[in-house]
């Protein structure tokens, strides 16, 4: 069944930040720069729903807004699909939906895999809207819809009349005491938590909602080869329609294998994400050649890999032993990508959107999972800094730091009239799949979950970041297995997906020392060699 979202619903509100952040970017808002936006309101006659699923284990599945002229059969799935349709109301004044350019009015075609660019990464494919399934919801026409207008939410306690609902108080958790390798700030920790920006770019609020995409164009993954598991590169996704369940969506993906520089393989489709593992979630293989495996210090970009394919190495498969040495050294990269401020002559800084960090990429207001604390803490990227030596302008003695909040996982035993505090600058993923959580552990364990912040604004070095975090409901039931996920289920007890993977960085390990920095690499297609 459907359930209608009233304003000021966590998920609400973070539909109407998105798209306020987007329309400010693409129409203007100069006057407060720096500012985040919000929608005062979505358009008028326009309704937000979530689909709920009934079960053992009630499951909340995406959001739909439903309220385009052509009726229920037309909704979007995400901020992102429904902007091009909120930018045409918001600047045609004419109201032709002729000069609308979202999928509901001009759908394109579906993008066939093509053989893809190799001098440049490709971009990611488009896709046709399917017939949708009717429903019954009763979302009024759009004929006649008002203007949307975009508000910045108050930054002070008490929030003025206009954005009342749309930013409730946000309770302060206990404090918590870190350990000395996280407190880096000197004085007190700000006990508040960071306001969460809106996505800068269409990938980046794709990537932000929960259940969506589990892989990313330009990371490594592990792919299913039919008879072994291979190293490969995300090139492109898309999402088609569930024939079995027209209301579910399933994730394709184009990769490329990885190689040596002499045998290259085409290009394969990944037709569901149970054919995808994270590159983390494995440790790669010992090489298959004893020249390369008993020889200490070599690289991706130092072997000789003709002599390899001539059995001067020994034998073994060279296309495997190059996937593994590419993966190492992608691993060991570094990429900034997005600027967003340029501080260079005044305090040495620069800022990104986004970062390769070996072979995952991350996005800021994302969370992260950390060497640093208990092993389960997470930071919540708020600023992704580049800080340039003192009288240099060059990137490789530059250092990197995230900057963010930090949270500890955090268990209650279920008392009446308690509950966990309710913190909605949480990116939307963390919340939702907190929920899914404790959904399953609350009947059964009587026990309650949460993310509770232990420092706000910390500083840390990439080395201190093991990797992307990713949803225990999305990623378990692929490692695990389904029928071992479920079992999980009517037992209540769903664990952290971190303790599934790896760090960035081990796989590079000598002798158990700390991992290095990594090489910058200006552009990520360089990170793979030649």
């Amino acid at each position: 069944y459907f359930k209608e979202l009233e304003l000021g619903d966590a998920k609400e509100v973070d539909w109407r930040r998105k798209l306020g952040g987007m329309l400010i970017r693409e129409i203007g808002g100069q006057e407060h720069p720096g500012s985040n936006y919000i929608l005062a309101a979505l358009p008028e006659n326009y309704r937000l729903y979530e689909r709920v699923k009934s079960g053992p284990v009630s499951e909340i599945t995406d959001a739909y807004l439903y309220g385009h002229p052509q009726g229920r059969k037309k909704r979007y799935r995400s901020p992102g699909d429904f902007f091009p349709h909120l930018l045409w109301l918001a600047t045609d004044d004419n109201g032709d939906p002729d000069n609308c350019s979202c999928k509901l009015c001009a759908p394109d075609d579906l993008q066939v895999f093509k053989e893809p660019d190799r001098t440049r990464p490709p971009e990611p494919v488009k896709k046709e809207q399917p017939p949708i399934k009717k429903e019954a919801i009763p979302p009024k026409s759009s004929a006649g819809a008002t203007r949307p207008m975009v508000i910045i939410p108050s930054r002070s306690h008490s929030e003025d009349k206009g954005i009342s609902a749309t930013k409730p108080p946000a309770s302060k958790p206990p404090s918590a005491t870190l350990p000395p390798a996280i407190a880096r700030q000197a004085g007190p920790p700000p006990s508040t938590p960071t306001q969460l920006a809106p996505a800068k770019c269409f990938e980046q609020d794709q990537d932000s909602q929960w259940s969506k995409y589990l892989f990313r164009p330009g990371e490594l993954a592990w792919f299913n080869r039919g008879n072994a598991w291979g190293l490969s590169v995300i090139l492109k996704r898309t999402l088609e329609r569930e024939l079995q369940n027209p209301s579910k969506d399933r994730a394709r993906y184009l990769v490329q294998p990885l190689s040596n520089p002499l045998q290259q393989k085409p290009t394969k489709i990944i037709e569901s994400e149970d054919g995808l593992r994270p590159w983390l979630a494995w440790s790669p293989p010992a090489p298959t050649h004893s020249g390369l495996a008993n020889t200490p210090g070599l690289t991706y970009g130092t072997i000789d890999w003709k002599g390899v394919t001539e059995g001067r190495y020994g034998q073994g498969d060279a296309e495997v032993d190059g996937s593994i040495f590419a993966a190492k050294a992608v691993d060991d990269s570094l990429t900034l990508f997005h600027p967003l401020t340029n501080n260079t002559v005044t305090t040495g800084e620069r800022t990104y959107n986004g970062i390769y960090l070996g072979g995952e990429k991350i996005w800021t207001g994302e969370p992260v999972r950390l060497r640093v604390g208990s092993g389960q803490d997470i930071m919540v990227v708020h600023s992704i800094v580049e800080r340039l030596k003192p009288g240099s302008t060059s990137i490789a003695s530059a250092t990197v730091l995230l900057v963010g909040d930090i949270y500890k996982f955090s268990t209650l035993s279920l008392q009446p009239g308690v509950e966990p505090p309710d913190n909605r600058h949480l990116p939307l993923r963390l919340r939702q799949d907190m929920e899914y959580r404790n959904r399953a552990t609350i009947p059964i364990k009587r026990t309650m979950s949460f993310w509770k912040l232990a420092q706000a604004q910390a500083k840390l070095p990439v080395t201190d970041i093991k990797g992307r975090w990713y949803e225990s409901s999305a990623l378990l039931p692929i490692l695990k297995g389904a029928d071992a996920f479920s079992q999980d289920l009517t037992r209540g007890e769903i664990g952290d997906a971190g303790q599934w993977m790896n760090a960035r960085g081990d796989c590079n390990a000598v002798n158990n020392v700390p991992p290095k920095a990594g090489t910058r690499v200006v552009d990520r297609l360089d990170a793979f060699g030649k």
